[in-house]
């Protein structure tokens, strides 16, 4: 089924939050796959798969060098978006090491510079004017992904798209995250929600 970009993005900022990270990061991370499904890229998917399985996953321990790494071993690629987005330029390539699903840290590098690349062995995304792809995307964790701001012209030109068509499966991984963000439902707002609650005005 397709849903619009608007919805994909508040479902994944909703399913961010309550797998744990902070608002401000679960925004990010929400404009960061309606930016790849803009794309036609799998974007809800990868979300989806790294939040279920993100438990060791953790932030760089050292930004000030081109080569970061994390203290748990693994990198968790909404921090690190959040990490590079913040810094708001890239002056020169950047290595992380064991980053979990790498396509989701694409867009905050595309953000902050107009052309550029992330790479991991085997695949490569990069943009200038288009988007233009080369190997498998849905890759779980990446030994090396590195941060350009080279754009190559080979691989595949993505086509921008309005409308993203999310699987049951990705649906139903990314609802149940983001109905930890609602509050229980309590007898005084059964009364008081939508509907006659328990009486009724006729």
């Amino acid at each position: 089924m397709t849903y619009s970009l608007g919805e994909v993005e508040a479902l994944s900022r909703k399913a961010a939050r309550g797998a744990g990270f902070s608002w401000g990061m679960a925004e990010d991370a929400g404009k960061a796959v309606r930016w790849l499904c803009n794309w036609g890229l799998p974007g809800a998917e990868a979300l989806a798969g790294y939040l279920d399985a993100r438990r060791d996953a953790g932030g760089p321990s050292d930004t000030s060098s081109a080569i970061w790494s994390a203290q748990s071993g693994t990198l968790c690629p909404i921090t690190c978006g959040t990490v590079v987005s913040d810094r708001g330029a890239l002056d020169t390539a950047v290595d992380l090491h064991a980053l979990a699903w790498p396509l989701l840290i694409v867009p905050h590098v595309a953000w902050i510079a107009p052309k550029g690349s992330v790479s991991w062995p085997g695949s490569q995304l990069c943009w200038d004017e288009h988007v233009r792809l080369s190997g498998p995307l849905l890759t779980a964790r990446a030994d090396q992904v590195t941060l350009s701001t080279t754009a190559k012209s080979d691989g595949t030109a993505c086509k921008k798209i309005q409308r993203a068509d999310l699987d049951d499966a990705t649906l139903s991984r990314l609802t149940r995250f983001a109905a930890k963000t609602y509050a229980p439902e309590t007898e005084a707002s059964k009364t008081t929600g939508a509907g006659a609650g328990l009486t009724d005005g006729d």
